[in-house]
């Protein structure tokens, strides 16, 4: 006895079909942008656009940042915020990578907004925002609440920030912000345009750095080596606190 032979099970459905009369191949999902690579796209940009404007290649070393903050300078007089807020992002992210690189750091963000990336030190306890730092860099002067530069920088933060003090009261003399306001407060002042350079926050961040590992060994402290879990709950303390602000 004979049987209609139907459709075999493993037939596609005519209703997935392309006009070809081929399945459609599945979407690849790509995995989520880490922050590191947000940073590497962002430096590749950078090192582009010194080359276009100064026939010049970026070598990761200190003194590049002489170039970086040259060209940073010629768009001094740009009010235009996407342009800044684009520039100040690829430059600093060049920054914050030659910092990483020369003193050891590790980068946090969503992978998606520059403006959400934050460096933070491997053998110090500090934190602060390459980009934030690099638009100042590009402005020349430190930048205050309700400049129209900011429009596109919500908590605006250039600072360099240390272990949070103590919430249940004044920190003594011992505790490292305060030690090391004092020790850096020692040193001459520099001109606000220097000041705000890239070279100087370099080597402010490297002096800091050399005088809190110094300081530990006299005291006889063991290196240390910080993870991003030992940063998060400061980062949080100090959002909270700039908000509330």
């Amino acid at each position: 006895m004979s049987h209609d032979r139907g459709p075999s099970d493993d037939a596609p459905d005519p209703s997935n079909l392309d006009v070809t009369g081929r399945a459609p191949r599945a979407k690849r999902i790509e995995p989520p942008r880490t922050a590191q690579q947000l940073v590497d796209e962002l430096v590749g940009l950078y090192r582009e656009q010194v080359r276009r404007a100064l026939s010049s290649e970026l070598d990761d070393s200190p003194t590049s940042l002489a170039f970086v903050d040259h060209h940073l300078s010629t768009a001094s007089d740009e009010g235009r915020t996407p342009i800044l807020s684009l520039l100040a992002a690829s430059g600093g992210a060049y920054y914050g990578e030659l910092v990483r690189q020369h003193l050891g750091g590790m980068w946090i963000g969503d992978g998606k907004d520059p403006r959400r990336l934050r460096m933070l030190m491997r053998h110090q306890f500090i934190y602060f925002s390459p980009i934030d730092q690099a638009l100042e860099a590009i402005t020349g002067e430190s930048l205050q609440p309700g400049d129209s530069r900011l429009a596109d920088f919500d908590g605006f933060d250039p600072a360099f920030r240390l272990r949070p003090v103590p919430q249940d009261g004044e920190p003594g003399e011992e505790h490292e912000s305060v030690w090391l306001s004092a020790r850096l407060s020692e040193l001459p002042p520099l001109p606000e345009t220097q000041y705000v350079s890239l070279t100087a926050r370099y080597e402010t961040l490297a002096l800091m750095h050399e005088m809190l590992a110094t300081r530990a060994a006299a005291r006889g402290d063991s290196p240390c080596s910080l993870s991003l879990e030992d940063y998060l709950e400061a980062i949080a303390s100090q959002t909270q606190d700039q908000a509330t602000d």
